[in-house]
């Protein structure tokens, strides 16, 4: 109510009070649960205590202490007190309309997914068929794991493709001999959605019907604008990946001189044994409770300078680089990409721009490309002029210049690649199309881990939430 400054009244059902002379001080009143976390007492020896989320109500902030669901009421009622003199705050959120907002977004998000539970054997199949990116977020709005609809979707896909020669057969001896002779073509057409649900099953990667993508992509290239989604926002998609990797945390101070960092990706290696070294200094990693702020998980590292202060007149600690977790991420890539290009890096000189600068920018950049890029061009070009020396074919032959403007394409190509190189520029190759590149070692192994992390992390705040 206006000027009452011991209520915080948000929606009906959804208010903040002081309660003084109460065991509790504060209360948090809401039609379903927030992302508060209680405070932990913790055993002794065992486990330390971690105190509960600080929420801050006008000037003061509170430790929350209890959850208590009221079923009766359908609501949920979160208790606290003060915030305790001299200890660290380490999940901290302003109580008002946009943290509860937030937060009836997720509880919308959660009974839209079990809206859809019911028909999942449907949706399975058909989200699958989409484009990497559109299937990633569909799975992700309805409940559903994305590399199980690729899988579903392909293995419905490729042996309904198999099947049409069997139903045909069975329609009289003119519908058979048909079906005989064109069984190869068939089995030729139902290959690219059986290696979709194998790379599915035996690589967890995401990928849709070929002819969808096609037609999403020639929709694309007639102008046709799709809505783009905020790709710092969950679920983590492969290009939001690479997006949220060239981000550099978010880096506070706080009072007592630890640091704290906040990433939109897992931090996979800063575990709680984990110790980093910046100049000679070293600093104590303990990870944090994930905090989903408006559709962002954002992950929380607190970092604590190891050894004696230091004293007047002495350097100043040095600090970890906002972006020194990234760079730990790229190096890895980038020794992936080492590994391939000992005995491939005639591959990756076909591959685009984008992939070739992260395999190749650390060695130098295209001169580094160079080399390779021109031994496939000369491939390129003596394969093209392989095939027109004999052309023209037969009288009446119609393969003839199907091949011709195949070999003068494949010449042009080759062409224009030697101009790039000797430009000093990377040379992707037209035949990058035909490349699944999403399957190579270095573009999948580190968005796979971190995919999984946000999936996993995402899955406990489900389960905690029911």
């Amino acid at each position: 109510m206006p000027g009452d400054t011991s209520r915080w009244r948000v929606a009906e059902g959804e208010e903040a009070r002081l309660t003084p002379g109460a065991p509790a001080q504060a209360e948090v009143w809401s039609r379903g649960f927030l992302p508060l976390r209680a405070r932990s007492e913790g055993s002794y020896r065992l486990r330390p205590a971690f105190p509960g989320t600080a929420v801050v109500l006008g000037p003061e902030t509170y430790e929350v202490l209890s959850e208590t669901e009221l079923p009766a009421d359908g609501l949920v009622v979160y208790r606290m007190r003060r915030w305790p003199e001299g200890e660290v705050v380490r999940d901290r959120v302003v109580y008002g309309s946009s943290f509860v907002h937030a937060a009836e977004a997720e509880r919308a998000r959660v009974r839209g997914r079990e809206r859809a539970r019911p028909f999942r054997f449907l949706l399975y199949p058909l989200v699958g068929l989409l484009p990497e990116e559109e299937q990633v977020r569909l799975s992700d709005r309805f409940g559903l794991y994305a590399v199980t609809a690729s899988l579903v979707s392909g293995l419905v896909e490729g042996l309904s493709i198999l099947l049409v020669p069997l139903l045909l057969s069975r329609r009289g001896t003119a519908y058979a001999i048909g079906a005989v002779s064109t069984s190869g073509g068939f089995a030729l057409l139902a290959l690219p959605a059986l290696g979709r649900a194998f790379s599915a099953l035996f690589l967890r990667e995401t990928g849709g019907s070929a002819p969808v993508v096609l037609l999403y992509q020639a929709l694309r290239a007639l102008g046709v604008r799709f809505l783009q989604a905020d790709r710092t926002v969950v679920p983590l998609t492969r290009a939001a990946f690479w997006e949220r990797l060239a981000r550099p945390d978010a880096v506070t101070t706080e009072p007592d001189g630890s640091l704290v960092y906040r990433g939109l990706l897992p931090h996979l290696t800063w575990g709680g044994a984990r110790n980093l070294m910046a100049g000679d200094d070293y600093w104590r990693v303990t990870p944090e409770p994930a905090v989903l702020d408006r559709g962002r998980l954002v992950h929380v590292y607190r970092l604590e300078p190891m050894g004696d202060p230091r004293g007047p007149g002495e350097p100043p600690l040095v600090a970890p680089r906002p972006s020194c977790y990234a760079d730990e991420v790229m190096d890895g890539i980038c020794r992936e990409w080492d590994e391939l290009n000992q005995g491939f890096a005639w591959l990756t000189s076909l591959l685009p721009e984008e992939l070739q600068a992260r395999a190749f920018d650390h060695r130098g950049g295209p001169s580094a490309a160079r080399r390779a890029t021109s031994w496939t061009a000369g491939a390129e070009a003596l394969a093209a002029l392989y095939v027109l020396s004999f052309l023209p074919g037969p009288p009446g032959d119609p393969v003839g210049p199907v091949l011709g403007a195949l070999a003068l394409l494949l010449l042009a190509d080759a062409a224009l690649r030697f101009w790039a190189s000797r430009s000093g520029r990377y040379a992707p190759s037209l035949l990058r199309f035909l490349i699944p590149t999403d399957l190579l070692r270095p573009e999948r192994v580190a968005y796979h881990a971190h995919r999984d992390a946000e999936r996993r992390i995402l899955h406990r705040g489900d389960r905690a939430g029911e």
